[in-house]
This record gives C-alpha cells, sequence and structure tokens, in this order.
C-alpha cells in the first residue's frame, strides 16, 4: 500500500501500531501517535507533541507544539477557515471531547466545548 501524498511526517516521529492517517495531513517532527490513533483529514500537529493511545483528532484540527493528548481524547470539528487550536504545550486529559480553542499552557479535561453558534450564522 502506498501512503497518500497528501500525508506528511517530519522527522524522527514514531507511529506506533494500529494508528489510521486520512488525508492531507502534516505531522511534525519528533512527534510520538502511541497505539491506535486517529489522525483524520485536515490536521497539523506541531514539533513533539504527543497522542496516547487511543486519542483521535479529525476535520481542520490544529495541534501546537508539544502539546499533550491523553488516552482516548477526541479533538474534533474545526473549519476550513477557522481550525480548532490547540495550543503549544496544552495539556488534554484522558477521555476528554475537545470541540472548541484549547489555549496554549493549560489544562483542559472533560467536554471542552467550542462557543454556540448564532442563530444568524451560515452553515
Amino acid at each position: 500500500m502506498e501512503p497518500d501524498p497528501s500525508v506528511r511526517v517530519g522527522i524522527g516521529t514514531i507511529i506506533c501500531s494500529g494508528s489510521i492517517f486520512t488525508v492531507d495531513i502534516e505531522v511534525g517532527a519528533h512527534v510520538h501517535v502511541n497505539l491506535d490513533c486517529t489522525i483524520g483529514h485536515d490536521v497539523r500537529t506541531g514539533d513533539f507533541a504527543a497522542l496516547s493511545p487511543g486519542a483521535h483528532s479529525s476535520g481542520n484540527v490544529h495541534i501546537g507544539r508539544g502539546a499533550y493528548i491523553g488516552t482516548g481524547a477526541v479533538i474534533i470539528n474545526g473549519t476550513p477557515a477557522e481550525p480548532l487550536l490547540v495550543g503549544d504545550r496544552a495539556v488534554i486529559a484522558a477521555g476528554a471531547c475537545v470541540t472548541g480553542l484549547v489555549e496554549s499552557d493549560s489544562l483542559y479535561a472533560g467536554v471542552c466545548q467550542a462557543p454556540p453558534i448564532a442563530p444568524d450564522h451560515p452553515l
């Protein structure tokens, strides 16, 4: 099987077995993608980030440099115009569900939602 040319992986990155990459993905240098992770479409991962076993990110997500994503965490649903950002050195706790901005140098746990969509927002 040939990897999709839209998937780019930096030097020194470790990808453990069972992980799935789809399309339009850029993984930085020295990133650790642990067992059974999913990196879905349009995801960017900064250098030195770590994804714990079973972490999932998909749909216009940008994970910052040195961010740590806990076991089973889910990060989803940015847009091309406004990618969901996980800041540099942020920590996402195990099992968290993230659908909104995660600031740099912070810890997020539980359900971290995006603000509600305004009634007049063009979906």
